[in-house]
């Protein structure tokens, strides 16, 4: 059964949506102008309680409950919300403190050795959440005119083409810039008004126009080093960061590689055909080329991703020897491919020796 506007009769399930389009008028202005009037059918009033949706003047939400993390949400995906990865594996402490940052609305950067899952995660907890994603790099060549937007000729008129952090905060997107610590200083300086607790985006090239951002606009960055420039030579283009710039994000994660139980899962989630075992052994192995980084008998890392693609081609080839060349050592400097091979060696020697035990096969 549906309910009738009060203003036009217009017959809904719900007016939220009709009255803001429509009447560009809220709900307590609605209630005001007509005493009385419901603003959901009954139908409607009990599936909100069963499903725990709840309403605002901003529409019909839901509230949602991750990791012990209360949110309200968009009932339905919208534009730029990432798939859910099913087989995505979450470090739940850690997803948590993240979580609690982005409820608050704080700034926040992301610290970590390459591969590790930084900008996964945070596009792993918004697909759970139905909130939109807007991704750059900010390495590459970032200009500023990329970041804020810039004047075009479109159908033979000229107009203002936002850049894409204005789109994130109309749209109430996670704005996430990856590689933060690649941006050349005078775009960084852009950003800075934005930094402030409930600061807003001046546009002086389109006139001075101020950008207010969406209740649920956020921005998270991330990087490999805590803006104090590379000191392991293993990033190149990796820049000093203002320290004004650094003080100004309230939560900076430091983030690492899973722990090994939840590492070998996430291998055997993307390399279905990786035994258990197998799995467990390239983590150590992993584990032990970090080591051997961090010690600076190399200058290599292995991620996470390098791991799950050395499974990947296992898989496809059927012979690790081959799959190890190509997607692991073939990447290396000559001093850092000896080492890392020593390292397979020591974990994988009789899988690695069956290669010249075939060769040798008559």
């Amino acid at each position: 059964m549906q309910i009738y506007c009060g203003l036009c009769g217009e017959k809904s399930h719900q007016l939220f949506s009709h009255l803001r389009e429509v009447h560009e008028m809220s709900p307590d202005r609605y209630g005001e102008r007509c005493p009385g009037a419901p603003l959901v059918s009954e139908d409607l009033a009990a599936y909100m309680r069963e499903q725990r949706i709840v309403a605002s003047d901003k529409g019909l939400k839901k509230q949602t409950e991750l990791f012990g993390v209360q949110f309200l949400t968009d009932i339905l995906p919208g534009e730029l919300v990432p798939d859910v990865d099913e087989d995505y594996v979450f470090e739940e402490d850690f997803s948590r403190q993240v979580l609690i940052s982005l409820r608050e609305n704080e700034k926040i950067l992301l610290v970590g050795p390459t591969g590790c899952g930084k900008s996964t995660l945070i596009e792993q907890l918004a697909a759970r959440l139905n909130w939109p994603v807007v991704r750059v790099a900010a390495s590459g060549g970032l200009t500023e005119s990329d970041l804020l937007g810039e004047w075009t000729v479109r159908d033979a008129e000229t107009v203002y083409n936002y850049g894409f952090l204005p789109q994130a905060m109309k749209m109430g997107a996670i704005c996430l810039i990856d590689e933060i610590d690649g941006i050349e200083p005078s775009v960084a300086f852009a950003i800075h008004q934005v930094m402030e607790a409930q600061g807003k985006l001046v546009l002086l090239q389109n006139g001075g126009e101020i950008i207010d951002p969406h209740e649920s606009f956020r921005l998270v960055t991330t990087a490999n080093s805590l803006g104090h420039g590379d000191e392991t030579g293993l990033y190149a283009g990796i820049k000093i960061l203002n320290s004004a710039f650094v003080d100004r994000f309230a939560s900076v994660f430091e983030m690492s590689y899973m722990p090994p139980p939840l590492e070998a899962q996430i291998v055997r989630n993307r390399a279905p055909s990786c035994t258990k075992a197998m799995a467990r052994t390239l983590v150590k192995v992993a584990t032990d080329v970090r080591k051997a980084q961090e010690e600076d008998q190399i200058f290599c890392t292995f991620s996470t991703r390098r791991l799950i693609e050395l499974a990947k081609k296992y898989s496809q080839l059927g012979e690790f020897s081959a799959a190890l060349q190509l997607a692991v050592l073939s990447r290396l400097q000559d001093s850092d491919r000896q080492v890392v091979a020593e390292i397979f060696q020591r974990h994988l020697g009789d899988l690695m020796a069956r290669k010249e035990a075939n060769k040798s096969q008559p």
